[in-house]
């Protein structure tokens, strides 16, 4: 592998001027230019960047953290933030957390010691000060972090009303929604609340079940699912926090004999591509998350032009029906 000495011989200047060039710093003639790119091409010399970012101020990375790469609506937002940084003219630093705090301060610290652009921050772990942990642009998708740090979120709130609504308005009598760990600061949590007062406002009665962290990293809903019906035999309609939740309902109702929609009623949240694959397909809410996704980008891009972002920005939802009610 060539380095830069390699280079610095080959066209026949110091080390230090092939720096120069490379980072922009200082006058370098047209002709020494040409001399140093075309050993470059010659040799197949390719710059270190994260090496070239730390005599910079900012590298031309920016961070994503989240809990899981295999959780389908994460693999949603990962795809949508690289092609939107990759647009922007960045390159994309993918970090998974899988929820541990430790490993979470690990990441912030190499992205720190890499002198990222920004950190978007997808991430469930609590507890953590974030405006400290990294010199850097932070902001947060579906999380509030702190009123210090910018954040955008899809109107979760809306959405758990309109999921209600429209289990009520199919005829629903009881219903049940199984959240996400509510012990959690999360906006998600919100979904619930929207849910509950439509039910305490229409008098219809309602369950609440919440999964835990280890539930949401494996995706494997099937223990609390079982649990929630043997329990509640005359529920008819369950609001489900997520698509993956939704889809495992689905999956167990049609293993115990029980008709959908005919006698169960899901919604999911967050209409990921399996709500159009499943058998039947899955009535859920839909969050914009590309446009989630393209403000957070848009927003590092922005602090790095000094143009300022707004704190907080909350996007609409929608409800999308399909065959599960």
């Amino acid at each position: 592998m060539s380095t830069l000495k390699d280079v610095a011989e080959k066209s026949g200047v110091t080390v230090t001027t092939v720096s120069r060039m490379l980072n922009g710093r200082g006058y370098i003639s047209e002709k020494t230019r040409e001399k140093i790119n075309a050993a470059m091409r010659e040799l197949n010399y390719k710059p270190n960047e994260l090496a070239r970012a730390l005599s910079k101020k900012r590298s031309n990375f920016i961070g994503l953290i989240v809990p899981s790469a295999s959780n389908m609506y994460f693999c949603k937002v990962i795809d949508c933030v690289e092609r939107l940084v990759t647009g922007s003219g960045y390159k994309l630093l993918l970090c998974t957390s899988n929820d541990e705090t430790k490993k979470e301060l690990e990441y912030f610290n190499m992205l720190s010691a890499s002198k990222v652009a920004g950190v978007i921050l997808a991430s469930h772990t609590q507890n953590i000060d974030l405006s400290v942990a990294i010199d850097a642009p932070i902001i947060s998708i579906d999380r509030i972090i702190s009123p210090r740090i910018p954040s955008v979120c899809s109107d979760n709130y809306q959405g758990g009303i309109l999921a209600a609504e429209h289990l009520i308005a199919k005829g629903c009598r009881k219903l049940a929604h199984i959240s996400g760990s509510s012990y959690l600061n999360m906006e998600a949590n919100k979904r619930f609340f929207g849910f509950k007062e439509v039910c305490e406002k229409e008098g219809v009665p309602y369950v609440a079940i919440d999964a835990t962290e280890e539930q949401f990293l494996s995706m494997q809903y099937e223990n609390i699912i079982h649990s929630l019906i043997d329990s509640n035999p005359d529920i008819d309609g369950i609001f489900t926090s997520n698509d993956i939740i939704a889809a495992q309902v689905i999956k167990i109702c049609s293993r115990r004999g029980i008709r959908i929609p005919q006698q169960m009623k899901v919604v999911g949240y967050d209409d990921i591509d399996l709500c159009k694959f499943c058998t039947p397909s899955i009535t859920t809410i839909h969050q914009p998350v590309r446009d989630i996704c393209q403000r957070a980008v848009e927003s590092i891009v922005l602090e790095q032009d000094k143009k300022g972002i707004p704190i907080r920005v909350t996007y609409p939802v929608t409800l999308v029906e399909r065959e599960s009610t």
